[in-house]
């Protein structure tokens, strides 16, 4: 009852904002997430950062993907009603371009026919469609907005979104998590291999093979296990996001070594400075997003294409001296330069 009534009080506060800036220069972002996966909301966080450092004269409305589709969209129909051709359109960063996850794609693809008359663009995306009717129907709604940007996070969605939406102006650029690493350094004691591991359709090894693997580190090092999903409440997320996700960011600058299958499980380590161990999943997202780091980062990041090479790394890193400091290369190289390659 009490997060029923605190989703009302979200809604309306939302709804406020929106009629209280209605005068104003606006920019709204839709599809950001609702529940405590920790990756999808350092997107949010970092969106919101990005937005306000470079467009400083503009009211930033975060829409969320619940939010925005209930009740036939809307909400999605009261920004329209305010909406003006100055004001720019965002989708939030994700896997969202995708039949995989139908509630983020019918939410994007509502706002790319709703808002054909402003600006959209789409902050870093995976790109992946199982079913050729899903794919047909995202063609046409797509290639049908004439001012659409799409960032793609990864080669194969880069090369996927060139392919079936030709009238998209497409980017290559990394997921804006990214945008983290290399902006603070974290001292302290370092100690003990974190695995990072999900637990959904996305996971390639099975718990039993992923226990096999820690009992094989444990003759070395003692281990732990997480998820980037959090048992926090929304609400606590929504009030406290950015203290929530240092004190995470934090805990990651505690241990010697990580080891994950989840990208932002990849970031979150390299954002605490500690070195990774990449494991595959079932889809590219992983073996085509370890390849955005450059060469100075090679020591810290490795893909393995199997447990028994996961295992080997982790041999050599836990003998490896680091200094668990990365430079700020993807702000300096790709946000601090996006919005003159949106103009």
């Amino acid at each position: 009852m009490f997060e029923k009534i605190f989703s009302i009080q979200f809604y309306l506060k939302t709804y406020f904002q929106i009629l209280k800036s209605r005068k104003n220069k606006k920019i709204f972002v839709f599809g950001a997430p609702y529940h405590s996966n920790m990756g999808d909301q350092a997107q949010t966080l970092c969106i919101r950062q990005w937005l306000e450092r470079t467009y400083p004269e503009y009211t930033i409305i975060i829409l969320e993907t619940l939010m925005a589709n209930k009740c036939d969209f809307k909400f999605v129909n009261i920004v329209k009603r305010y909406i003006h051709s100055q004001d720019l359109v965002f989708l939030h960063s994700g896997y969202h371009t995708t039949d995989l996850y139908m509630l983020e794609e019918k939410l994007q693809r509502k706002v790319v026919q709703e808002f054909r008359n402003n600006k959209l663009i789409a902050f870093p995306q995976t790109i992946y469609y199982s079913n050729e009717l899903e794919l047909e129907k995202a063609k046409k709604i797509y290639n049908g907005h004439h001012n659409l940007v799409m960032l793609c996070r990864d080669i194969t969605s880069y090369e996927t979104a060139n392919d079936i939406f030709p009238r998209v102006k497409t980017l290559l650029f990394p997921d804006i998590v990214t945008s983290r690493i290399g902006k603070r350094y974290w001292g302290g004691e370092r100690k003990k291999v974190l695995f990072c591991m999900r637990n959904d359709k996305e996971g390639l090894y099975s718990s039993e093979e992923i226990e096999q693997l820690r009992k094989q580190i444990e003759k070395k090092e003692e281990t732990d296990i997480t998820d980037t999903t959090l048992e926090i409440p929304i609400r606590k997320i929504r009030m406290n996001r950015e203290e929530i996700l240092n004190e995470l960011w934090t805990s990651y600058a505690g241990y010697k070594l990580v080891i994950t299958d989840r990208y932002h499980g990849t970031i979150f380590s390299l954002v605490a400075g500690t070195p990774v161990i990449v494991l595959a999943s079932t889809d590219h997202k992983l073996e085509s997003g370890v390849k955005w780091f450059p060469e100075s980062f090679s020591s810290y990041v490795k893909f393995a294409r199997s447990l028994n090479e996961a295992y080997e790394y982790a041999e050599q890193m836990l003998e490896t001296k680091y200094d668990y400091k990365l430079e700020d290369y993807f702000d300096e190289n790709y946000y601090s330069k996006l919005k003159k390659l949106l103009e």
